[in-house]
């Protein structure tokens, strides 16, 4: 009986995979961008073998030459399944490339020795089978991005905010924080971070700064899965024309011992452990012979009398390190709503400016012209300025 049992099962699992059709679920979204390349993100419905193939954006046909495929593999095998990463490597800087996706089903996966897989096939996505990505080039001698933060899952905030954001027109998109209520399923993560602009991130590089609410949720551990970065931790640095970034992560707003926490936060440690990587991070020549220093963080490094425990073990901690590394500029959200701390307003060398959960930031920062700051509404109307 066991036996015909499992016989039943595995014809059920084979017609399974027979009659489901891939379709590209979530994505894509691009991540980890370099001078030289890029990684190209997205979820399939059900378990596929996929690749990315690159073409130059210059005017000929994606078919006119035979690409070169990039497959996601680990240890040795190419991979298979539904979640994606792959990366896309030995690119010019600076350059604007087109890409497409191409998958194979898996049809039976029976035997170790035959794995047997559907034709090959361009993964569509609405209409579009192809997208363009540029490469960051840190000979730039400028650097343009939008900003947005604290959108918790408000897709139609989302969109609005974004409305007027053309890829061509800027180097990335930076989420700064808490754009989702909590990873209670990392799907619902995804689908509210990338699908309500998916035009948008199809095409152009997402920087993502955690915000204590990704932290939240019992999927919180696959959010590294969602947002890879180069050196595999939410802290991280990376160099776009004349400006370092330096992207920081406070972790949780409250003490660790905080009920809403149910035991479970270590972020004293965490942060601790962040802290010895900055003071390495700020050595390194790229960051030191960079022009303009910026830092990027959820929740701003303040020590005004209302402010929480992490602001105030940011402050104390971070800010000295920032000051001496000479960073100009931080942005940072958390707060619903924008204001400034100039320079000293809490033992800060550089002004720290906070945008609001329902404006857009435009930051241009070039090379002999200083950093320009301009905040929009969701009807695109320009609302405030700023000037460094």
């Amino acid at each position: 009986m066991k036996k015909i049992v499992l016989l039943f099962s595995s014809i059920l699992m084979a017609l399974s995979l027979f009659a489901a059709e891939p379709t590209l679920k979530y994505g894509p979204w691009i991540q980890k961008v370099t001078d030289t390349g890029f990684s190209v993100l997205f979820k399939t419905s059900v378990d596929v073998m996929a690749w990315v193939e690159v073409a130059p954006d210059d005017g000929t046909a994606f078919e006119a030459s035979v690409r070169q495929p990039f497959y996601q593999t680990v240890a040795g095998r190419r991979y298979c399944g539904k979640m994606h990463c792959i990366d896309v490597t030995g690119l010019q800087p600076g350059t604007t490339y087109r890409y497409r996706i191409y998958r194979q089903k898996l049809e039976d996966a029976s035997h170790n020795n035959s794995v047997h897989y559907g034709p090959a096939k361009v993964q569509w996505v609405g209409k579009e089978k192809t997208f363009r990505m540029k490469t960051f080039d840190t000979a730039a001698k400028s650097c343009k991005f939008a900003m947005v933060c604290d959108i918790h899952q408000r897709s139609d905030l989302y969109k609005s905010l974004l409305s007027g954001v053309k890829p061509a027109d800027y180097d990335f998109l930076l989420l700064n924080g808490d754009i989702v209520n909590a990873s209670v399923n990392i799907d619902t993560s995804i689908k509210y971070t990338f699908q309500p602009i998916i035009n948008l991130t199809a095409n152009m590089p997402v920087v993502f700064v955690r915000g204590n609410h990704e932290g939240r949720g019992m999927d919180w551990k696959l959010t590294p899965e969602v947002f890879p970065t180069t050196n595999g931790q939410f802290y991280y640095t990376f160099r776009e024309g004349p400006v370092a970034f330096l992207v920081l992560d406070a972790g949780e707003d409250k003490p660790d011992a905080d009920v809403e926490y149910s035991g479970h936060a270590m972020y004293d440690q965490y942060r601790a452990q962040e802290l010895v990587w900055l003071k390495n991070a700020v050595k390194d020549p790229s960051f030191v012979q960079a022009p303009y220093k910026v830092c990027l963080i959820h929740i701003p490094t303040i020590n005004d009398k209302g402010s929480w425990y992490a602001q105030k073990w940011a402050n104390e901690n971070f800010v000295p390190v920032l000051n001496e590394a000479g960073v100009q500029l931080m942005l940072s959200g958390h707060h619903h709503c924008y204001f400034v701390r100039e320079k000293g307003a809490c033992g800060n060398d550089f002004p720290i400016v906070v945008n609001d959960d329902e404006e857009r930031m435009d930051v241009v920062i070039a090379e002999g012209k200083g950093i320009d700051i301009r905040v929009f509404n969701t009807k695109g109307e320009q609302v405030r300025s700023l000037k460094y």
